[in-house]
């Protein structure tokens, strides 16, 4: 749930690798206060659905989300192959830099 609008150019809309609008464009939603996203990260039978990985664009402004995460039995983390946090480290410190939020 967004706790908090963030207007278009401000950044901090949830971001869709694998999932595009008719249009070809990733999926986004912008956060809008009072609106949910809610997706399903794996199929019935728990195998992960690798389209629903996400992200969050970087925030002009502060965002403020609240989340809540339901599992239907023992949750095992998964990640796809190439992904990982320690991965986009450098990624986000150059757009930290692009934005003026690190030298």
């Amino acid at each position: 749930v967004y706790l908090k609008t963030l207007e278009g150019d401000r950044g901090g809309a949830t971001i869709f690798r694998d999932l595009k609008d008719a249009g070809g464009k990733r999926l986004g939603m912008r956060p809008v206060k009072g609106s949910a996203l809610l997706f399903f990260p794996a199929f019935a039978n728990g195998t992960p659905d690798d389209r629903t990985l996400h992200k969050g664009e970087i925030a002009i402004d502060e965002k403020m989300i609240g989340q809540i995460w339901v599992h239907e039995r023992r949750y095992k983390p998964a990640v796809p192959p190439g992904n990982s946090h320690e991965a986009a480290v450098d990624s986000v410190k150059a757009k930290e830099i692009e934005l003026g939020y690190r030298r």
